[in-house]
This record gives structure tokens, sequence and C-alpha cells, in this order.
């Protein structure tokens, strides 16, 4: 029962962060992109970009640049991220 309420909170969550379906599906179509360039899976990179589009968001006075912004943003970390792993050897 908690896990069925838990992610009607985080289905609400993100319905929340984008304003209509358009906006949803522009933000869905650079999710996408970033997991092609990073080779990552487009779940990890939406997690990802939906923490830093709720942070930019919450600053933003224009909307209209966030897709790009937050792109490099998550592009920025993934690559941090990547080059932090220690190789197995």
């Amino acid at each position: 029962m908690a896990v069925v309420e838990n992610s009607k909170e985080n289905a609400g969550e993100t319905a929340a962060l984008y304003d209509d379906e358009t906006e949803r599906k522009l933000h869905l179509n650079a999710v996408e992109m970033i997991a092609l360039r990073a080779g990552a899976s487009v779940e990890d990179v939406e997690k990802v970009y939906e923490i830093v589009l709720r942070r930019f968001k919450k600053l933003a006075k224009v909307k209209d640049f966030l897709p790009v912004l937050v792109s490099r943003r998550v592009e920025y970390l993934l690559n941090v991220r990547r080059n932090r792993r220690i190789p197995n050897g």
C-alpha cells in the first residue's frame, strides 16, 4: 500500500513540475537526447534532469531557455559522475 501511495505522490510531483503536456514533452525530448549522447538510461538521466529543472525553475524569470540550460548542467553532472568512477582492475 505504501508503495502505491508513494508512486502516486511522485507522479503528482512530476506533473506539478511541468506547466502542461507540451512543456513535459519538450523536456522529455531533451532527456532522451542527453541519454543518447551520454550512453545512459533515460530513467537515470530523467532523475538528474528533474532535480536540476526543479532548482532552475524556482529562479527562472524566463522559462524559454530552461531546456538548454538544464541540459547543459545535466550533461556536465553526468560527465563529472562518469569521470569519478574507479575502473575495476
